[in-house]
């Protein structure tokens, strides 16, 4: 595997960290299991762009998609994984240009985002559009939600050991854990030769 595999399968492992915990704080709102992926041209999975015909069809960095009988996935670009690095989202960005103010004169500037906190937003953007599809105001009000959520979570220090103490949670719960798998295991094979 090669050097630059490795960093994008990192940053993917991040991604998936980022909707573990917020699907441990909104058991609600996401789903139970949802694929982050690398996006590869012409895969099976992604097909949201494949028929994409628009003049900004390369100006994505991820998208949500929710094909029918299909698992929800989330699909990145191979070489933000590899080098992230991007603008954070902003609600001036989304907005039809008939609406943005053209009295203020002040100019924003895009601040750029790398590392691990542009992942993080990256994910939490996508993740959002589960709950909400488009960029409309309850889109900003679960996109705020959830990084706010991902901010404490960074700044309070648990980002980082949050994998060691599910683990160690668990470690402890090991013997019940096997002692339960081998009860539900035989009690399912008692009943194979009735299928039969």
């Amino acid at each position: 595997m090669s050097n630059r595999w490795v960093e994008i399968n990192c940053n993917l492992r991040l991604c998936r960290k980022v909707f573990a915990i917020l699907k441990q704080k909104n058991p609600d709102l996401l789903p139970d299991d949802i694929d982050i992926l690398a996006y590869r041209k012409n895969s099976k999975k992604c097909h949201f762009y494949a028929e994409w015909d628009h003049e900004d069809k390369d100006d994505w960095l991820a998208h949500f998609d929710q094909p029918f009988l299909m698992p929800s996935h989330i699909c990145i670009k191979q070489d933000f994984l590899f080098f992230p690095f991007g603008i954070p989202t902003r609600r001036e960005d989304y907005l039809p240009r008939s609406s943005r103010k053209k009295k203020d004169k002040r100019k924003v500037r895009n601040q750029f985002c790398k590392g691990n906190w542009i992942l993080i937003e990256v994910s939490v953007h996508e993740l959002s559009h589960y709950v909400h599809l488009g960029h409309d105001e309850d889109f900003f009000k679960i996109y705020h939600k959830f990084l706010s959520q991902m901010a404490q979570v960074v700044i309070s220090g648990e980002f980082y050991h949050w994998y060691s103490r599910q683990h160690q949670s668990k470690i402890n719960d090991f013997e019940d854990a096997t002692k339960e798998w081998i009860d539900s295991h035989l009690s399912w094979t008692q009943h194979l030769p009735s299928l039969f």
